[in-house]
């Protein structure tokens, strides 16, 4: 019995090219659009000096300077000194050091694993409360002496000064206690809470004394020794700080981990004295969520800001009134305005921002892994560029038209190059456009905009639109394959003389393309018989396939006697259009 087999070819259409045989409407790739005009478009690249908020707006932002604290991993805590010096209480050694005009210097080391809190006492001394053996230092220059060691107590999370009695008040843990400390170093239980840590304490103009908690995240209010209530309860973990604005309402930064970091504990030796302390700069724990709190007079909660996987490390008020936020894994400055817009100022190139500064003359951001502290030179100013990511177009791309939307006067410019990462292979940046014009940097894979806000510092660009169209790249059969489905289950051998039954069985043809365009396709299927030259349709003009299977049904062909062979389709360049 003679085989009749069958050849199969495909043809395809695309926006980028068409293949084996030409359709009359084929067109190249269309213009396409880098839109950026929310917060995650225009972060990821440089911020010096500018801003973008949650509304998707740059505006001018912290402009900061960059000094390394040598021999310091993190900072937890930090003192604005009356000369305008600012003291660092760092995790290395129990370190404190001083930074003025640009200089670091040692002002004192207590020798314990971290310095977690700095205060000035009654008489402008320098305190520093320390962990994990309950210590609170006096620091002179040079020189740590104890002040008081804390009866039952591993950690000095806090300390605040109560300018009306004149004392210090010591947030501890691992039992929860208040302390209140005289000047002569006598310490008394102010108040012993059911929480295993008080981590943050604030005092208001009246002398009432805020308290926030690690454990369930309650943030107290104390009227007096024993005397408290319990103000709010935050949903997480802990209120890790606090801060009381000039109108008298509370800012309160909680935060809520899957897993509570581990808190630190000095390990004992037999003798009972301590041993090598814990390397806290080890210990970090997954990325938690942070939450800004508002709460008036009467106590009632706003919340202003809730940003998942991000936990919230410190915080203080502006001289604009407005909260700002660190944070505690990607070292960002966040403020937030009374509509709760958030605005990133800030975006280090360090982790975790431990202390922060941003009222009076001297401003500054001290961030962790590594330590360095920056000193906020301005906000905004004729040194104010914004740089975006590098924008990747997916294929070499010619582009068009740069446009945007901003109120005030900005000059924007554009570079390009094949590597993700800018480098010294990337043409120059262009001449900047002070209006919406024409792209002159060359074609490339990636491209990146940069706006300066030097003619109007008090401009805010509201969204930036880059337009290109990438190469033709022509699509390309790579395989194809056939399984044989047979309707009839017939095993009755025709009688002697007699044609074989006509075939009743199913093709399914699939078939695999290389797109690196990510084209819509348009697919054309053709068969001859073996031994001829004329390729028939399998479909009729008007059916449009841009599956990558069909079932295809023969008719007059011996069953079992079908097969497939598949031609590879060719491409052809299109013109471009305008």
């Amino acid at each position: 019995m003679k085989r009749t087999i069958f050849s199969l070819s495909l043809a395809l259409a695309a926006g980028a090219a068409a293949a084996l045989l030409p359709l009359r409407h084929a067109s190249a790739v269309g213009t396409r659009t880098f839109q950026l005009d929310t917060l995650d478009d225009l972060t990821g690249g440089d911020m010096q000096g500018t801003s973008v908020d949650s509304l998707g707006q740059v505006r001018a932002g912290f402009l900061l300077g960059k000094t390394p604290l040598p021999h310091a991993t993190s900072v937890w805590s930090s003192l604005v000194m009356r000369d305008g010096s600012v003291l660092l209480g760092t995790g290395s050694e129990g370190k404190v050091l001083r930074v003025a005009n640009g200089q670091v210097s040692e002002f004192a080391s207590t020798g314990e694993m971290a310095v977690t809190s700095l205060t000035l006492d009654a008489k402008g001394q320098v305190l520093a409360g320390t962990i994990p053996n309950g210590k609170i230092y006096k620091l002179e220059q040079g020189k740590a002496s104890v002040l008081v060691a804390l009866p039952d107590t591993e950690h000095v999370w806090a300390l605040v000064l109560d300018p009306k009695s004149k004392s210090v008040f010591a947030g501890t843990g691992p039992d929860g206690k208040i302390f209140r400390i005289d000047q002569n170093g006598v310490a008394q239980v102010y108040y012993d809470s059911d929480e295993p840590h008080i981590v943050s304490l604030a005092i208001d103009a009246k002398g009432v004394l805020y308290a926030g908690s690690s454990g369930n995240a309650l943030l107290y209010r104390i009227d007096g020794p024993g005397r408290a209530s319990v103000l709010y309860d935050f949903p997480g973990t802990d209120v890790k700080d606090i801060a009381i604005a000039r109108d008298g309402r509370l800012y309160v930064i909680s935060n809520e981990f899957d897993t509570p970091p581990t808190v630190p504990r000095a390990r004992r030796s037999n003798a009972g004295t301590p041993a090598e302390p814990v390397d806290v700069t080890k210990q970090r724990p997954k990325p938690g969520k942070g939450r800004l709190t508002r709460l008036d007079s009467n106590g009632r909660a706003e919340e202003m800001m809730y940003v998942k996987e991000e936990q919230f490390q410190s915080l203080a008020i502006g001289d604009d009134g407005l909260p700002y936020v660190g944070t505690g894994d990607t070292g960002k400055v966040y403020a937030v305005d009374d509509a709760h817009t958030s605005i990133l100022m800030a975006d280090t190139d360090e982790r975790q921002v431990g202390a922060l500064v941003v009222a009076g003359p001297h401003k500054f951001v001290a961030t962790s892994d590594p330590a360095v502290y920056h000193e906020v030179r301005s906000v905004g100013g004729p040194d104010s560029v914004w740089t975006s990511k590098a924008l990747d177009a997916g294929l070499r791309a010619t582009f068009g038209m740069l446009d945007w939307r901003a109120s005030g006067a900005v000059e924007l410019s554009t570079r390009t190059g094949n590597t993700e990462k800018p480098d010294n292979t990337w043409s120059p940046w262009s001449a900047a456009l002070a209006a919406p014009g024409k792209i002159t940097s060359p074609p490339a894979r990636f491209l990146q905009v940069r706006a300066r806000f030097n003619r109007d510092p008090a401009a805010i660009i509201r969204s930036i639109d880059v337009y290109f169209v990438t190469d033709n790249e022509r699509a390309i059969v790579t395989s194809v394959g056939t399984d044989v489905t047979s309707k009839s289950k017939s095993t009755e051998i025709p009688s002697s003389g007699e044609e074989p039954p006509a075939a009743s069985a199913k093709v399914k043809l699939t078939w695999k393309v290389d797109n690196p365009d990510n084209d819509k396709l348009r697919y054309r299927l053709f068969y001859r018989f073996e031994n001829s030259s004329v390729w028939r349709p399998i479909l009729t003009p008007d059916d449009v396939l841009s599956k990558t299977s069909y079932d295809w049904t023969p008719r007059g062909c011996p069953k079992a006697c079908i097969a497939c062979a598949w031609r590879p389709a060719m491409s052809f360049p299109t013109r471009r259009p305008t």
